[in-house]
């Protein structure tokens, strides 16, 4: 009896805890008034609310702006001063807000002045804030904006506060601050600005005392190269570069290493060979282990943005031998889980690209050994790189040496391997003739059939598209189509929903007057008619990308009948569909006078009485309050005999591309 008293009046205390957390929980939520004059009234005196209420002001001030509209705008620089010196959290809250206002802000007529005289000024104050997380995020909302000032006034109002950081003996993070954000606005800033200000800048910051900021002005080399002229990166940068090389301390070194292929990819041909590979192969024996480590993890991309000339075979003979040496023990043991073999791997179709086709037997065995490597790590950028090292041999050596390769890494046992394959296989094909790609069908069958997981089947679908544009209208018909068809009746929605938008695909592929076509049609009429209501809503689906095409004539009829459906999530899913097309495809009320079978398609769901719908159909109500003069009168094309059969699996399209095939062979 102890036993239980005790129990009951354990629950009792644990219910007692509860409703005292519910109770301080509903204590934390600031209740705010929706009216929107009283929220513009609350953000002109936001700093007379409490905490509660100004936090819960912060997290939704881009939504406020939105419904209140141009009163709050007008008040902008104003609203945001009032931040300045609020709680740190505040202020974070309010800095996730900004982007959000910002889009609003690009989309009003007097957007560029209120960008310009209040939001800039306001975030360039925060340059200066004490958390380092902060003043990042600030600094990149400021490069974000400084693309839509004119080059004038970014340079005033951005540059010169951007020169002042960086000038900022008394704090070493605005100085790292500074030089980020040359880095990331170089491009922005264009080439005569990085030219006259930013370059100087940045390499005076790699002189600073402190050794963080020197190492922050170092890794912004490659973005400020992006940006200059060869001739002003060979004349100022290079030499920059290569004197910091030789800096005592490992950390700069390290990033001398990383900066190297940045740099080496907007150089000459000369200094690439001249200056950078000598000093690269002294990072790759230098004392030092990380900085060993760093230039052998960067070696293939150093090595894939040089373009090697006949002249160049000693140069190109050293660099593989290094390259090839990533996989001794002795370079592998500079990191942990076989992480150079991986950039070894990672790297290869780059390497293979900047030697060319004609020293592909140098690396041959390499690449050979990669695919053999236990590891799924290391294949999987093989596979997802397959496509590239085909491009770079051309068709001949590829139909020589990597045919087997690619049947190798299309029935490896790792499903990501194969979806490498799978989701570039129309790259690797483009590079035959037309008359030699159908033997990858084949491979495609074999693949379609092993399909079991959801996921993959998706990844199936986005490949099939550009797949309908590499092969002859035939090989479409007869074999993708059914595959696309299946996809299309797949037991989860998703798989179904990708499949059936690509449909559009095989419908654009043939002739008006085909037969192909016909049956092609017939198909996907059929699904309109299915028992399954999932089938009912891949027709919906289907038709999203048909619009363009002779949908009147061809679909319409199906699609309307599906708006009056008896199931729920048919009839949303056919209003759905028209009204993302509709809100993607420019002002409703043009788009619907010009294809007025959308506007017909929307009368029908008037009387819906399911929520979602009436929500959806809440933006056309110009459409709907409006009285039918008419009932539409539907010249659709008369259904064929198959649609008078309900679908349940694709019913007889096998036997109709069947047919098809033995009267193109009796012909």
């Amino acid at each position: 009896m102890a036993d239980f008293q005790k129990i009951i009046m354990e629950e009792e205390s644990f219910k007692q805890i509860e409703v005292q957390l519910k109770l301080k929980k509903q204590e934390s939520i600031a209740v705010i008034d929706e009216n929107p004059q009283q929220i513009l009234l609350n953000l002109k005196c936001f700093s007379e609310l409490h905490n509660k209420e100004r936090l819960a002001y912060a997290q939704r001030l881009a939504e406020f702006f939105e419904v209140i509209g141009d009163d709050a705008f007008r008040n902008l620089g104003f609203i945001l001063q009032q931040f300045l010196n609020d709680s740190h959290s505040i202020q974070i809250s309010l800095m996730d807000q900004i982007p959000t206002l910002i889009n609003l802000i690009k989309k009003r007529q007097t957007g560029y002045q209120e960008m310009k005289e209040s939001i800039l000024p306001f975030l360039t104050q925060f340059l200066c804030h004490q958390d380092p997380d902060l003043k990042l995020q600030v600094s990149k909302i400021i490069i974000d904006i400084s693309k839509y000032l004119d080059e004038s006034e970014r340079v005033e109002l951005v540059l010169s506060k951007l020169v002042d950081l960086a000038h900022d003996d008394s704090n070493f993070q605005n100085r790292i601050i500074a030089a980020e954000m040359m880095g990331n606005g170089a491009q922005i800033f264009g080439q005569k600005v990085c030219e006259s200000y930013i370059c100087g800048e940045i390499m005076n910051l790699g002189m600073d005392l402190n050794e963080n900021v020197r190492l922050k002005a170092i890794e912004q080399i490659p973005k400020i190269a992006a940006a200059l002229t060869q001739r002003y990166i060979e004349q100022k940068v290079v030499p920059f570069l290569i004197e910091k090389c030789y800096e005592l301390l490992p950390q700069i070194r390290v990033a001398c290493v990383s900066a190297m292929p940045g740099l080496s990819k907007y150089s000459s041909h000369q200094i690439k060979i001249m200056v950078f590979i000598p000093q690269y192969i002294s990072f790759l024996t230098d004392v030092k282990k990380d900085i060993r480590k760093i230039a052998f993890e960067n070696l293939g991309l150093f090595i894939s943005t040089i373009r090697f000339q006949a002249q160049d075979e000693d140069k190109v003979d050293k660099l593989l031998d290094l390259y090839s040496s990533m996989l001794d023990k002795s370079v592998n043991n500079l990191s942990q889980d076989s992480e150079m073999v991986y950039y070894c791997a990672f790297y290869f179709p780059g390497v293979l690209q900047a030697i060319g086709k004609e020293r592909w037997p140098k690396i041959q065995s390499l690449y050979s050994y990669l695919l053999r490597y236990p590891s799924e790590k290391i294949r999987r950028p093989l596979a997802y790189g397959f496509h590239e090292v085909a491009k770079v041999l051309g068709p001949a050596i590829t139909k020589e040496s990597l045919i087997h390769v690619l049947e190798a890494l299309i029935s490896d046992k790792s499903q990501d391997i194969r979806n490498g394959i799978i989701l570039n296989l129309d790259k690797f094909i483009r590079i035959f003739d037309l008359e030699e790609r159908e033997y990858v069908i084949d491979l495609l069958l074999g693949i379609q059939k092993d399909i079991h997981k959801w996921r993959n089947k998706v990844m199936m679908c986005v490949s099939l598209l550009p797949l309908t544009r590499c092969f002859s209208q035939k090989t479409v018909f007869f074999q993708i189509a059914p595959i696309l068809f299946k996809l299309c009746s797949d037991n989860v929605s998703l798989v179904r929903k990708k499949a059936a938008k690509n449909v559009y695909h095989l419908v654009e592929r043939f002739d008006n007057a085909s037969e192909e076509l016909q049956v092609i049609q017939d198909q996907i009429r059929a699904f309109s008619l299915s028992k399954r209501f999932s089938q009912r809503q891949t027709y919906c689906w289907m038709c999203y990308k048909m619009f363009t095409l002779d949908f009147e004539l061809q679909y319409f009829d199906r699609f309307l009948s599906l708006c009056t459906d008896p199931v729920a999530v048919v009839r949303l899913t056919a209003l759905m569909v028209v009204d993302r097309y509709i809100q993607k495809h420019g002002d409703p009320h043009i788009l619907l006078k010009e294809k007025k079978f959308f506007k017909y398609a929307i009368l029908q769901f008037r009387d819906d009485t399911n929520k979602e719908i009436q929500n959806i159909l809440s933006k056309y109500t110009f459409v709907i309050q409006k009285p039918r003069k008419k009932t539409h009168s539907i010249h659709s094309k008369k259904s064929s005999s198959s649609e008078s059969q309900q679908l349940d699996n694709i019913p007889e399209f096998d036997e109709k591309i069947e047919r098809i095939r033995k009267n193109s062979l009796k012909k």
